[in-house]
């Protein structure tokens, strides 16, 4: 009879005849299997690990550098015209520019849904329009240069050497040398070495005595030193090539080149009026490492290149690379380091979670049916690793993060049918038989688990801004391997039990059976009381809801795990780069005692402010410095928040010097916590304003490290030309300023090339007379009659302030005020955000020419999750809709849909009562957990139904069935949620590893699995009977028949107090 219900079902079912048709080919499911490893094995051996995903960042850089140039020169001759073509591009959504002394920096945003094609046919387009501006200076040695914004060609690892300075530029440049010579190294940037440089000091006393202008030297240096080929002389048998050769032999050759002839014959010579010095240029910035003269290798790798590989290989270099003595070296910034640790947190984890699967799953089910169950798991792996290559992705931090997160649910669906099937063995069917209809049994709800869970985690695509991009490959990675698990657990885990599983009429352990007994006893008073406890639970959740979620901090990136501390140094205006170098030297070796083993390295960049800019080769501002702090990876006395609570206490500097603190940012850029543009192209407005509102905010509590962008720059002395004086004296105004830059800056008049280095010749007025105005306004300019004129009788002197940046937000002038948040601070930068909409920006709405606006953590916050809630909303609509259509009943999936709040509710109290904040991790994992928290009222609410339908509608029968399909699926349910709670929370805490991003994931899902499953066995259970109680009661009936009672019975009406 069994074996034709068999058949009958197998015809009916083409699910049953799919899995037959496995079970009856074991081979092909071993070649199956073999093959699947084997790809999966191929693809994670052969696929580069990188950092990040390899996403399109709609973000473009256009920089141009003008030597010399004030920063209202640079905003006018460089910024504005630049701003004017970007304005012009298609698909713009903001722009924002950066102006500094001899340089400008514009960031340009495209539209975020842009993909690469769109990205780098924008790209073109902005080389086309600035290709199209003609007004830049003649004195702009390079055009503008244009970079689009790829994750994939950030630099990988930083080599900051020390030493003595010329034994450390020998050092550099070997080692510079060296790393070129890698396949994995795209680029090396050494910053700290500067161009050799021979520099020609005209003096201006001797030069106005020969009748010889700084313009008459850079003309002279440039004509002599010139080469031409000029052709092919041929003769009978004979062929030689022409060639025009006047170029330097030697730099010191340039003391002999002649400026001019005297009337009397006599030639005036560069040595005649000029001094010449070997050395290197100015370019405003100087490098430390460890408190000495230092060069940083910055090294960024091939776009295609292993990260792991590449950083491995660069090391082995610098290690075999004989180095001069008394140079010495240190890693900074590893960015390998966090692909490593997030690779071995999988091993280790993964063998631990295994482990841990492993006892359970032998502990609760057969010893054959828990192997094949464990077996499958790294089958599950290897298949969704194999698949990688084919949806286009790679190993990285973020695919590793979804394979570590999915690590304890790829085997819940192989529980739930190994179970299943496992049941119907020891109940008396054959072996294929078992395995067919338990596997076919558990068809509709384990897919609709997968579906549920895939759904919840499909939100984390809707996530918006540049995080959004990051991690969106994370729950595809989680959703491929649940599709796997899927495959495996209905086409091969049954094949593999069917081969063997144990005796027939074998019952359950012993220890279960008791479980059961017990739970069925509990189970029996919590539906006596039914209403109580339904009551009961509500209430919690509420509590838990109102009361303490409100205190819950929200941030987006916790800064615990930050790897470096940032000091950022600020002189008295005016101070000379030397002495702010003295300073920051001072700090460098206070850290050193300070900070002791936790400090693995120190780097400092004097005449710049901006930690990010560590590839910059030139300073901003001689008064400005910003000193990294490296922590070791992983095992330190003190955060990098802690550590800059200590600087704030214990580190001395001189008077008027300024220190604020940053730490590394942990995640995508998102600015300062709390940042506000004040824009305004009224000078005079926008700096009031700026100031108004850093006072503000200083006044806050636990605000630290207020800080204005806009900050007065060097004193200038501005020369006023007097234009009728220069017609009368026959000058020209390019003239003027040609001299008056070279007499300052210098110009680079040639260069002289060698095999491996190649030295610029620059003129420029000797330094003694740079310090005195009037030999500045004695210096002669050479008229078009070929007379010299001083510059004193064409040119009144002007002293007035200036500033040391600009800065323009969409074209207009702007000036960002931007603070931190001190630790253990009751805001967080979103709630400091909406504190400042309700307080400060009000009072300034409405001022013409003003506007204000929130940037920074906050504004990447509200990208981040803007549209998340109602995306998870329409998953969590899509969840009940699919177990609606399994089921066949909205109300019963809505007994399932219940488990959801109490889910999240859970997180919240693992959270509160752990000290964390939620931070964008916690709450994707929260998400998550929504789909995998209704796996177990999914089985539940199956098992109920199909036994419910098999009663005659007799209330104790029915209630009997209620409570024999819900005990016998205590142990799967059980199963499925100790399993994935050994696959998280060894992650959680940081057992087999710490990671700062997958920990609050694995809490959010650990705890939060253990709580709701406590819940589910239940509430589901008192839901499904209260449902049933209000369909076969009228509200009198039921009333009534509660007044009555039934204390005889197994299981009476729902009552409202213990004692009913």
């Amino acid at each position: 009879m069994a074996t034709r219900r068999g058949r009958a079902e197998r015809q009916d079912s083409p699910m049953g005849g799919l899995i037959r048709f496995f079970i009856d080919r074991h081979m092909l499911v071993h070649v199956i299997v073999g093959v699947v490893v084997t790809l999966g094995l191929l693809a994670s051996t052969r696929s580069p690990l990188e950092t990040f995903p390899n996403v399109t960042l709609p973000t473009l850089f256009v920089s141009g550098v003008l030597p010399g140039a004030s920063v209202r020169d640079v905003e006018t001759k460089i910024a504005i015209p630049i701003q004017e073509a970007v304005e012009e591009l298609n698909g713009l959504k903001e722009f924002e520019t950066v102006i500094s002394d001899a340089q400008s920096r514009t960031t340009v945003e495209l539209d975020d849904d842009w993909g690469d094609a769109r990205v780098r046919e924008a790209e073109r387009d902005l080389r086309v329009l600035i290709d199209g501006i003609r007004d830049f200076p003649p004195e702009m040695e390079d055009e503008p240069f244009i970079m689009r914004l790829n994750p994939q060609l950030f630099p990988v690892v930083q080599i900051a050497l020390a030493g003595p300075t010329d034994r450390l530029i020998e050092g550099a440049k070997l080692l510079e040398r060296r790393l070129r010579r890698l396949d994995q190294i795209s680029k090396v940037t050494l910053v700290g070495l500067e161009d050799s440089e021979l520099r020609i000091f005209v003096d201006p006393v001797r030069a106005q005595q020969n009748g010889v202008t700084v313009l008459d030297v850079v003309d002279a240096v440039r004509t002599r030193n010139v080469s031409a080929t000029g052709g092919t002389l041929e003769s009978v048998g004979d062929r030689r090539q022409v060639v025009l050769w006047s170029r330097f032999e030697d730099p010191q050759d340039v003391a002999s080149t002649v400026v001019r002839f005297t009337p009397e014959g006599g030639a005036v010579t560069v040595g005649d009026v000029a001094r010449l010095e070997l050395g290197r240029e100015d370019t405003g910035l100087v490098a430390h490492t460890n408190g000495q003269p230092g060069i940083t290798a910055i090294v960024v790798k091939q776009e295609s290149a292993d990260i792991v590989d590449t950083v491995d290989r660069v090391k082995e270099t610098v290690e075999a690379t004989a180095l001069p003595e008394g140079v010495s070296f240190a890693y900074v910034r590893d960015e390998s380091f966090m692909a490593r640790n997030r690779l071995q947190l999988m091993w280790n984890n993964g063998l631990l979670g295994i482990a841990l699967v492993a006892i359970v799953l032998f502990v609760f089910l057969t010893p054959v049916s828990a192997a094949w169950t464990l077996a499958g798991l790294p089958v599950v792996f290897l298949a969704t690793l194999a698949l990688f290559p084919v949806v286009g992705f790679r190993i990285n931090m973020v695919t590793l993060t979804g394979l570590v997160i999915v690590l304890g649910m790829v085997v819940d669906d192989a529980i739930v049918v190994s179970e299943r099937i496992v049941s119907r063995r020891q109940a008396g069917e054959e072996r294929k038989q078992a395995a067919v209809n338990g596997a076919r049994e558990m068809g509709r709800p384990v897919l609709a688990s997968a579906i549920t869970t895939m759904l919840a985690f499909m939100p984390l695509w809707g996530m918006g801004g540049m995080n959004g991009k990051f991690t969106a490959a994370m729950p595809a990675v989680v959703m491929l391997a649940l599709a796997m698990s899927v495959a495996e657990s209905f086409l091969i885990l049954p094949a593999h039990l069917s081969m063997g599983m144990g005796t027939a009429g074998s019952g359950k352990r012993a220890f279960v059976r008791r479980m059961e007994e017990r739970y069925r006893k509990l189970l029996r008073v919590s539906l006596r009381h039914r209403v109580l406890l339904t009551g009961s639970f509500a209430t919690v959740l509420v509590l838990v809801l109102v009361v303490i979620a409100p205190r819950m901090q929200v941030v987006l990136f916790p800064q615990d795990d930050s790897e470096a501390a940032f000091i950022l140094v600020t002189t008295p205006l005016g101070t000379p780069v030397e002495q702010t170098a003295a300073v920051v030297t001072s700090i460098e070796g206070q850290l050193k005692t300070l900070m002791g083993s936790d400090l693995v390295a120190s780097t400092a960049r004097v005449g710049l402010k901006d930690p990010e800019a560590f590839d910059a080769t030139r300073g901003s501002a001689e008064n400005e410095a910003v000193i990294t702090a490296v922590l070791p990876n992983l095992k330190r006395a003190k955060t990098a928040a802690e550590w800059m609570e200590a600087f704030r206490r214990q580190l001395v500097v001189p008077e008027g010097v300024q220190l604020s603190f940053e730490a590394e940012y942990m995640g995508p850029p998102a600015g300062s916590a709390i940042s506000i543009h004040v824009a305004s192209n009224d000078d005079q407005q926008r700096r009031t304003a700026a100031l108004a509102v850093a006072d503000w905010v200083r006044g806050q509590e636990s605000v630290v490290d207020v800080d204005v962008d806009e900050r007065p720059g060097t004193p200038q002395i501005e020369l006023s030309l007097d234009y009728d004086r220069l017609a009368l004296r026959g000058l020209d105004p390019d003239t003027v300023a040609q001299t008056v830059q070279v007499a300052f800056h210098g110009a680079i008049a040639s260069e002289h090339r060698e095999l491996e280095d190649t030295t610029n010749l620059r003129v420029l007025l000797d330094p003694t007379a740079r310090t005195d105005l009037t030999a500045l306004l004695e210096l002669p300019v050479r008229n078009r009659h070929g007379e010299l004129v001083s510059l004193r009788s064409v040119v009144t002197p002007i002293e007035v302030p200036s500033v040391a940046t600009i800065h323009h937000r969409d074209g207009v002038r702007a000036a960002t005020v931007s603070a931190g948040l001190a630790p253990g601070s009751e805001h967080t930068p979103l709630s400091f955000a909406a504190h400042l909409e309700r307080e400060l920006l009000p009072g300034f709405a409405g001022t013409p020419g003003l506007e204000l606006s929130l940037g920074g953590e906050a504004v990447e916050t509200r990208k981040t999750t803007g549209d998340l809630g109602t995306i998870a909303l329409l998953a969590f609509a899509g969840i009940g809709l699919v177990i609606a259509l399994m089921l066949g009943s909205f109300l019963e999936a809505a007994f399932v849909i219940a488990i959801i709040p109490f889910a999240l509710a859970s997180v919240i109290l693992a959270f509160f009562f752990h000290g964390e904040p939620l931070s964008l991790f916690a709450m994707m994992g929260a998400i998550g957990l929504a789909g995998v928290v209704v796996n177990a009222a999914i089985v539940m609410v199956d098992a109920v139904h199909r036994n419910v339908k098999t009663t005659n509608g007799e209330p104790e029968e029915r209630m009997e069935a209620i409570l024999d399909a819900v005990v016998g699926r205590l142990r799967p349910i059980l199963v499925t949620a100790l399993t994935t709670l050994g696959g998280v929370l060894p992650m959680a805490y940081g057992i087999g590893g710490y990671d700062a991003i997958v920990a609050p994931m694995s809490l959010a899902i650990g705890w939060g699995l253990a709580i709701s499953t406590l819940v589910t066995l239940f509430l589901v259970p008192c839901l499904y009977t209260v449902a049933n109680d209000l369909r076969e009661l009228s509200p009198r009936a039921w009333w009534t028949a509660r007044r009555e009672g039934s204390s005889h019975a197994a299981v009476g009406p729902a009552s409202t107090s213990p004692s009913a």
